[in-house]
């Protein structure tokens, strides 16, 4: 005791009033002290208490903070205004980046997308997620390099879009899984199983799975489908002047015929490939299956138009540029919950994508004033 005592009268005074000593106490980091030190320290503090040994921790860790941090009221407000500041900035800049430099844009979206769970991943030993992020990677992979060729292969388009429907219902479908068995958890129907850890760490992971993965492919669909717009382009050159024209019988989505007809009056302009070669005046596929009419008047294959619209996160014609309802799609409560679902997606964005980018941004800031 009497090292302990000498101890706490070279770290502090403890003559004076006991508000003094408090105040005294708090200028010293407690972390510092040995362990009898400690011990003695908290019980000066807390006086005619009786601790236990998590409660000296406890107090010792909240101490030594206070010490470590006092003085800086005025750069903790300092950051505090910073933060906001960012936060309240970010909508209207993202929104005018977006704008301004939709390439650029999008590029930074996907690869924070795609780069930063995979990091966290990788730094925590998540494995298991690391190799269902490289196998999806590979065959998407595979995938935009199919839509990027010029000449597209004649059936390029429909296999893009088929291939980014299927994964769209897949993620969905885990998703929805993941949040049934949330829902048994949260409510704890089967005791025992529903209120295990590995039971609750399984259904926020399949929740997880399901909207990171169907939130990669909707923005790998959107640089496939514009790429692949690009590379049809339905246009002539009239009098030097570059302008659009479609066939009646045509899907200018996927470039095959809507079956109709035999798509004779095809001008010309769309770059499918059978082999190596283009054929801008060939005769287009007849593929039979149900097609949908916009608002506009513009008829496409209704798988196709739905790829584009709901699955593609595009709003508006693909030939005209004119705006299209989503509502036009949701024809069964499937169409409605997969609205829904796309919305989710892109409030997952926010917190795969923006939110670490944003506190990143701010370190940075934080960082370069000195704000540590």
């Amino acid at each position: 005791m009497d090292s302990i005592s000498e101890t706490l009268t070279t770290a502090v005074s403890i003559g004076g009033s006991s508000g003094q000593t408090v105040q005294q106490q708090a200028l010293i980091d407690p972390a510092t002290l040995s362990a009898p030190a400690q011990w003695a320290y908290v019980s000066q503090l807390y006086s005619g208490r009786s601790l236990s040994s998590q409660d000296v921790q406890r107090a010792i860790q909240r101490e030594s903070f206070k010490a470590q941090h006092q003085g800086h009221e005025g750069k903790h407000f300092a950051m505090f205004i910073i933060f906001v500041c960012v936060l309240t900035m970010l909508p209207s800049i993202v929104t005018f980046w977006r704008q301004r430099h939709p390439l650029s844009y999008r590029l930074i979206s996907i690869g924070s997308i795609c780069l930063i769970p995979v990091y966290f991943a990788l730094t925590n030993n998540y494995y298991r997620f690391v190799c269902i992020w490289t196998v999806y990677a590979v065959a998407n992979t595979y995938v935009l390099y199919l839509a990027t060729r010029n000449p597209l292969h004649m059936h390029t388009p429909r296999w893009v879009y088929q291939w980014f429907a299927f994964i769209n219902k897949v993620s969905y479908v885990v998703f929805v899984v993941g949040f049934v068995l949330f829902l048994l958890c949260f409510f704890n129907i089967m005791p025992g199983l529903t209120d295990t850890d590995y039971y609750v760490e399984s259904s926020m992971l399949t929740m997880f799975y399901g909207l990171y993965f169907g939130l990669m492919s909707r923005d790998l669909v959107t640089l496939c489908t514009d790429k692949i717009a690009a590379t049809l382009g339905y246009s002539v050159v009239s009098n030097r002047l570059p302008t659009k024209s479609l066939p009646r019988e045509v899907c200018c989505i996927c470039g095959d015929s809507l079956g109709s007809g035999s798509g004779s009056d095809y001008t010309g302009g769309g770059i499918l490939a059978v082999s190596t070669s283009n054929a801008p005046n060939r005769q287009t596929t007849a593929v039979s299956e149900p097609t949908h009419a916009l608002g506009c008047g513009h008829e496409f294959h209704a798988s196709c138009i739905r790829g584009w619209c709901v699955i593609g996160k595009k709003d508006i014609c693909p030939f005209c540029r004119e705006k299209v309802d989503l509502q036009e799609f949701s024809h069964n409560p499937w169409d409605k919950q997969e609205l829904f679902y796309v919305t989710a997606l892109e409030y997952m964005r926010f917190f795969v994508s923006w939110q670490p980018l944003t506190l990143l941004f701010v370190a940075g800031v934080f960082w370069v004033l000195g704000l540590n």
